[in-house]
């Protein structure tokens, strides 16, 4: 931990520097400022060994820096640091200790676990891959927004920069056509709201939609915000907002969700718009556990009953974010009961998931994707 503390104080020192340590580090200008399609095909090839370099660098120390860096996240879900970008808009730090300069970009692919990813677009296999900014902003190092592609296809997506996704009637038209059917492959766009259609704050007034791929890490508020909103304030908002209570104890609103299935709240005096779940472990005296997702690429708020649009803090648990998309092999299944024989099909670690219970007679049935004979 001390070197950890070390090189980030490095890095640090580096970044408020001379002028040579962001942007124009060593004259490199052959930074990746053109990983939207931009500029030419050479953007992160040019870094010959750096991609052996950079091994040094481990995903707790990049974790470390990029949770130190991340000073403002953008309506856009863009995480962007107050250092002074190079001439193609990405910034970089200086590890003296490390003798590598890593772009933040970089660290962020390191941090979320995409090593293999980022080692494509370093050294002769840069010359034909490249991590692509979805948002259109170099600055940007949110991993959600990152895509490593080939060359031919980044250099597609500057069609759509500046276009919007419009939103008529209920019918969300995304311009994009570089992921398919596919939203997380396609480039992340403002949403542009008919007046008469717009999300609605608590005082009528309709506002704009703000951000096209929301998710739990990407807040459109910076985390410190979140301290504005009080635990007490939290309570009235998650109670005046709870209209249905569900068979398997899901609170629901009358909101309507976003395409993942989230509902938000936009608090207009305190200029923030948190999820009705993350007002709900606010409300519950977790707010040091909601800080952690909003600040680690690695961490998720997982809904133990796969209900997006839950917020009951019950069904709610901070843990990994692998640990996350492992719970939706349990999606579709449930508990069986018979006589005094319980089987639950969760296999998540102590907490499990939330699952509907069926009650059965005597005989064979099918459990998701178990089968199971029950006695007689």
């Amino acid at each position: 931990m001390a070197l950890l503390r070390k090189i980030a104080s490095d890095g640090d020192a580096e970044a408020q520097g001379d002028g040579d340590s962001e942007g124009d580090a060593e004259g490199d200008s052959d930074d990746e400022g053109d990983s939207d399609g931009e500029g030419d095909a050479e953007a992160e090839g040019d870094s010959d060994g750096e991609g052996d370099k950079l091994n040094c660098i481990t995903q707790e120390m990049a974790e470390k820096l990029i949770n130190k860096y991340q000073a403002i996240t953008t309506d856009l879900g863009c995480w962007t640091a107050t250092l002074k970008p190079d001439q193609n808009g990405a910034c970089r730090l200086d590890l003296r200790k490390l003798k590598v300069k890593p772009f933040l970009h970089h660290l962020a692919l390191i941090a979320d676990n995409r090593r293999a990813e980022l080692k494509k677009t370093l050294g002769q296999r840069g010359r034909y891959y490249k991590a692509s900014h979805l948002c259109h902003d170099k600055k940007c190092f949110n991993p959600r927004h990152l895509l490593v592609e080939s060359n031919s296809d980044a250099s597609k997506r500057i069609a759509c920069k500046g276009k919007t996704i419009v939103v008529d009637a209920g019918i969300r038209t995304h311009p994009c056509v570089h992921g398919g059917d596919d939203d997380k492959y396609k480039c992340i766009l403002r949403e542009e709201w008919r007046q008469d259609t717009a999300p609605k704050d608590d005082e009528g007034t309709p506002t704009p939609g703000v951000d096209s791929m929301v998710t739990d890490n990407d807040a459109d508020a910076d985390t410190f915000k979140h301290n504005h909103i009080t635990q007490e304030m939290a309570q009235e908002l998650v109670h005046n907002y709870r209209a249905i209570t569900t068979d398997l104890g899901c609170w629901m609103a009358t909101l309507k969700p976003d395409q993942n299935g989230y509902c938000r709240v936009h608090l207009r005096k305190l200029k923030v718009r948190p999820f009705l779940h993350q007002l709900a472990l606010i409300a519950d005296n977790r707010l040091a556990e909601l800080k952690k997702t909003l600040r680690s690429t690695s961490l998720d708020i997982s809904h133990l009953c796969h209900n997006s649009s839950c917020f009951n803090p019950e069904h709610l648990l901070v843990e990994s974010r692998l640990q996350n998309i492992r719970r939706q092999t349990c999606v579709g299944h449930n508990v069986i009961l018979h006589r005094d024989f319980e089987f639950h099909p969760c296999r998540h670690g102590g907490i499990k998931c939330l699952l509907p219970v069926l009650r059965l007679e005597a005989g064979h049935y099918v459990n998701g994707s178990e089968e199971q004979n029950l006695p007689a």
